[in-house]
């Protein structure tokens, strides 16, 4: 096993020591455990699945119909392929999207030649449509709770309202970007010459003119975007039935253990588990933290702690276990292809690179 192996298996493994710690001090009975997962309903796991390819295809969907505004000849099966090698690529490298977005796009430029760039522009909507369906449905289903009269404690309440406020504050980045996007040209421009002027032994102002390009290039995108609202609006409806799909594969499982969970009581609660799933701290696919914070979340709505462990690790078996063998599958079947396996390498260091240096800068 090669350093960085040995290092992500060291990673994974504290994730999953803590998640142990957590079952032990919580008093979690595992024989109960065993006898829900041996009692559950097979037949519901297909459609647990089938929810998840929902999860990740329905992502790709929205994706296409954005990237068609500035690449018109642009096929539904390369967003489909660029999604799930990012999806890939998120899993092994985790780095708050970054790994993902920037696969994507380098898929656009190697099959398309479209320039970064212009590409960046629908991976920026893309993820203000996603943050305002994360909150529409975070909202949604603290609305259930309000007019069923359901109590809910002040843990959940704090941090239900902590992750609508990060929701909120990425779909306002976004919304500044798309409404602003001649400020932040300029401002672009203005922030490369302050950093020029004072890192002058660099010689960074030769760079200048291909800043104002990708910059202008990128205006330009934002600017097609936003004449083109149909495909914007048919984006934001595919993300919505995305986070249906998502939400449906605990929804599933709670009814496999014969433990049905109101589908708006899953829907305050799953989007913050993809904010979780994709935080930096370096633990692959947050092997044990995405665990604890699940099963604490569903035992803080009233669910017992031998039913949340339960549902908890059948649902992270779909979004780690198949997700990760089908994501692969189709990185090695298509990424070779595209990319060449000597690009692949290159990519690869340099999202090595990009991680380390988060880790570096927490």
């Amino acid at each position: 096993m090669t350093d960085e192996g040995k290092k992500y298996a060291g990673l994974i493994a504290l994730g999953v020591l803590i998640f142990i710690a957590f079952l032990l001090i919580t008093g979690v009975k595992f024989g109960e455990i065993c006898g829900i997962f041996i009692y559950s309903k097979k037949e519901y796991y297909m459609l647990a699945i089938v929810a998840d390819m929902g999860f990740m295809g329905f992502y790709a969907t929205a994706w296409y119909f954005l990237v068609k505004i500035v690449l018109k000849k642009m096929k539904y099966k390369d967003a489909v392929i660029a999604t799930l090698i990012g999806w890939f690529g998120d899993m092994v490298i985790p780095a708050a999207f970054i790994t993902g977005e920037l696969i994507r796009l380098y898929y656009l430029k190697k099959v398309y030649g479209l320039e970064f760039s212009k590409g960046i522009a629908t991976v920026i909507v893309h993820r203000f449509l996603s943050a305002v369906a994360f909150v529409s449905y975070i909202t949604l289903g603290a609305l259930y709770l309000f007019l069923k009269h359901q109590k809910i404690s002040k843990d959940i309440f704090i941090q239900i309202a902590f992750f609508a406020f990060l929701g909120i504050l990425v779909a306002l980045f976004g919304l500044l970007i798309i409404l602003k996007i001649e400020l932040f040209e300029k401002w672009g421009i203005k922030f490369f010459d302050h950093i020029s002027r004072n890192l002058r032994r660099f010689k960074l102002e030769r760079y200048r003119k291909h800043i104002e390009d990708g910059l202008s290039s990128f205006r330009l995108s934002v600017d097609l975007i936003r004449e083109n609202s149909i495909n914007v609006a048919i984006g934001f409806l595919f993300l919505m039935i995305q986070w249906t799909c998502g939400i449906l594969v605990p929804y599933i499982f709670f009814m496999s253990v014969e433990h049905p969970v109101s589908f708006w009581v899953l829907a305050l609660a799953f989007p913050i588990y993809g904010v979780i799933d994709n935080m930096p701290i370096g633990i692959p696919m947050m092997a044990g933290i995405f665990e604890t914070f699940m099963v604490s979340t569903f035992i803080l709505l009233g669910i017992s702690k031998e039913i949340a462990v339960a549902v908890t690790l059948l649902t992270r078996s779909i979004l780690v276990v198949f997700e990760a063998i089908f994501t692969g599958t189709v990185t090695f079947m298509y990424a070779p292809k595209v990319f060449g396996e000597i690009e692949i390498r290159s990519v690869k260091q340099k999202l090595m690179e990009i991680r380390s240096n988060i880790m570096e800068n927490k």
